[in-house]
């Protein structure tokens, strides 16, 4: 009998361990495809990437809020710093309104080349590069809800940190995470050691006891 317990008991272990959820497990199905992590990339870039706004093998894909440094070497005038507004365009100098969203930087840079080249320079050098990621949102029962700065690698525990902690009324269980993607709004209840993305919405539920 003991040796019995002796066998089963690491046998359970590996069930439970091979039964553990990943933040894929909470993505609807229609969420978008998975794509394997590229090389060198740390989550969350890189482990599941929804059509717009996130890391996958082709680069990080520009959302609205993030802010851009746009550089047309030999050009000073046409240099400088812009934010893809509301409808995921920006306004570049000579250039016009681009749309970005859902590119990479260096499709952007491409896209502003050919629009300065039709009329206006011969054979432009453009390099753009992320300033600053849009930032995540973080509400209900936390000390100091509100907008924070989004950096590669945060989690919904870390996101509660940087909101000042929980308040007493707060669930500390599963949180509500609301994310955008092209198939949509999805708001679903996650761990919280689940990645976020930039523009995602924390709520931290109220306990009913």
């Amino acid at each position: 009998m003991l040796i019995s317990r002796i066998v089963l008991a690491p046998s359970l272990a590996l069930l439970m361990f091979g039964c553990a959820p990943t933040w894929d497990t909470y993505l609807p199905a229609e969420s978008g495809p998975i794509v394997e992590p590229a090389a060198g990339l740390s989550p969350p870039f890189g482990t599941t990437a929804l059509p717009e706004g996130y890391e996958n093998p082709s680069g990080y894909r520009v959302g609205v809020g993030d802010r851009l440094s746009i550089r047309v070497y030999g050009q000073e005038e046409l240099t400088g710093e812009v934010t893809v507004d509301a409808s995921g365009n920006i306004s570049v100098p000579l250039a016009g309104t681009i749309r970005v969203a859902k590119l990479t930087t260096p499709e952007i840079a491409r896209a502003i080349e050919s629009r300065l080249s039709q009329k206006y320079l011969r054979d432009p050098n453009v390099s753009v590069q992320l300033v600053t990621l849009r930032p995540f949102y973080i509400l209900g029962e936390v000390q100091n809800p509100g907008a924070f700065p989004y950096t590669p690698g945060l989690s919904v525990q870390e996101a509660i940190a940087l909101g000042g902690g929980y308040t007493p009324r707060a669930d500390q269980g599963p949180v509500l995470v609301t994310r955008r993607s092209s198939s949509g709004v999805q708001s679903i209840d996650v761990p919280v050691l689940t990645p976020l993305y930039p523009g995602d919405v924390v709520y931290v539920k109220e306990r009913w006891f």
